[in-house]
């Protein structure tokens, strides 16, 4: 798994911690809250951990290929 998709993870499970964006349902016990609150973790991290995978892909290929450019012009001011 990549970084960008453990650190979203990490983001998304703290931000449906109860009571820090919301608390479903209001007046349910602690176990209730937190089921309803792994499966809300559970189906959104579904949904959206797919493009957050891509969006990370393109990004550490955008540095790879950075990293080539660098390199070429490189060996190519050592050529002249």
């Amino acid at each position: 798994m990549s970084l960008v998709v453990s650190a979203y993870a990490a983001l998304l499970f703290f931000l449906l911690t109860p009571s820090i964006l919301l608390r479903l349902p209001k007046n349910g016990s602690k176990y209730t809250v937190a089921l309803v609150h792994a499966v809300v973790f559970g189906f959104l991290f579904w949904l959206t951990h797919k493009f957050v995978w891509r969006m990370g892909q393109r990004l550490e290929g955008m540095t790879e290929k950075k990293e080539v450019e660098e390199k070429e012009g490189m060996e190519e001011e050592e050529k002249e």
